[in-house]
């Protein structure tokens, strides 16, 4: 072969591994509907992103934020967590953007799907479209709670919504929840996926970094803050039980409730008004409303304890944020809390009489809890892990931190 075959032929090897390092990983992030007042705005736009950026700095992979359209005002008309028809159309608008990045050969085979929340309108179109084009793509998701959960809203949609459930984890690679009783849950109801236990992804210095005075604010006030949403599955009558009595028992102590909307809502009847009710017959029981993310931090930084009594939630990003700025916090014992909340700070669910008990006895001794930040921050790095590296084997780091800690050094 002459010298001028050897040089074609070296060229072409060339351009094959051009063509290698442009064809790297992308994995196109679905994040949620970035509204500023909500944690959905750190989680898609902050924690997420920065989970991945060591492995787009290595250029292991390209990360790709897949952008939805919704309005940055907009309000819970209706709906639970997000609001009913905002959460369709943005999901929707994400997956339109998507299908004109496949319609350009932007996805290649052996890129990755990683759905902030399992419950995504539409992802069925994308299915369709990669399966007529012969595409193979790895699709990851958050599952928050779905079907699966008797005291979650979606429940009374298990006739429809449990096939579209069990449908979708037929095409999925792996899914993470935040707690081993909902990986149980899952696996009762035919999930089949690898399902690892992660908690709830928290980016905790970037969430210290949203009070750059928290250093400042050592003193810890007589204030007990709730701040769950205040539907039937948070069981906010219970709390209201509880605060009358607390304070009436504690003169001295005052009993926060804290949203960022601009009013409190429920899709609970009658809850709206017992809650003015309450606030009207004692002073001490005070409503913030409308708090933007530095006044609900600093409520946290400062109040003694934060109280809870949600009948569902798998883990709950109140406790992560609550602990990361010191507060103490007093927990039903159920569902995933005792998993990772200490016995003496659980209180019997549904039992007024306990839950005062614990708060008494917390107040007498406060304790910090920084654990539940740091395994939660662990938890966020170990799904960017898994989903760059394609790890099938599950993993929960309530169980083994040790174990992912030691993976992610490796990594580095």
């Amino acid at each position: 072969m002459g010298r001028l075959g050897k040089w074609s032929n070296s060229r072409k090897m060339m351009n094959l591994f051009k063509k290698k390092k442009k064809n790297m990983k992308k994995v196109f992030y679905f994040g949620l509907e970035p509204l500023k007042a909500r944690y959905t705005y750190q989680l898609s736009k902050e924690w997420m992103p920065n989970a991945f950026k060591p492995y787009v700095d290595n250029k292991k992979i390209k990360f790709i934020d897949v952008e939805g359209e919704f309005d940055p005002d907009q309000q819970i008309k209706i709906g639970a967590v997000l609001d009913a028809v905002g959460r369709g159309k943005f999901a929707m608008s994400q997956c339109s953007n998507f299908l004109d990045m496949l319609n350009n050969d932007e996805v290649s085979d052996g890129d990755v799907i990683f759905l902030q929340d399992y419950w995504h309108p539409g992802i069925e179109s994308i299915l369709y479209a990669i399966d007529l084009y012969g595409i193979k793509l790895d699709i990851y998701a958050m599952l928050h709670a779905q079907s699966v959960d008797e005291y979650d809203f979606t429940y009374p949609m298990k006739s429809w919504m449990r096939g579209f459930e069990l449908g979708l984890d037929k095409r999925m690679t792996g899914i993470f929840v935040g707690s081993s009783i909902h990986k149980e849950q899952l696996r009762n109801a035919g999930f089949e996926s690898p399902i690892h236990v992660v908690s709830l992804p928290i980016d905790k210095q970037a969430t210290l970094d949203k009070l750059p005075d928290y250093d400042s604010l050592k003193d810890r006030e007589n204030v007990v803050v709730y701040s769950s949403r205040l539907d039937k599955e948070k069981n906010p009558y219970f709390m209201m039980e509880v605060a009358r009595e607390f304070l009436n028992e504690h003169p001295d102590w005052e009993w926060h409730v804290t949203t960022s909307g601009k009013e409190f809502k429920s899709m609970l009847p009658g809850v709206i008004e017992s809650l003015n009710t309450l606030a009207k017959e004692n002073n001490r029981f005070k409503l913030l409303n409308n708090l933007t993310k530095k006044e609900y931090y600093t409520e946290l930084a400062t109040c003694s304890i934060q109280f809870n009594t949600a009948l569902q939630d798998y883990v709950s990003w109140t406790v992560i944020e609550a602990t990361i700025f010191g507060a103490d916090i007093v927990y039903p014992n159920f569902r995933s809390f005792p998993e990772f909340i200490d016995d003496d700070r659980l209180y019997k669910a549904f039992d007024v009489d306990d839950a005062l008990t614990i708060l008494e006895n917390t107040m007498n001794s406060l304790k910090i809890h920084d654990y539940i930040g740091d395994t939660s921050d662990l938890g966020r790095q170990m799904e960017a892990y898994i989903v760059s590296n394609k790890i099938n084997n599950e993993i929960n780091v309530w169980h083994e931190l040790d174990y992912c800690l030691h993976l992610l050094k490796q990594e580095k």
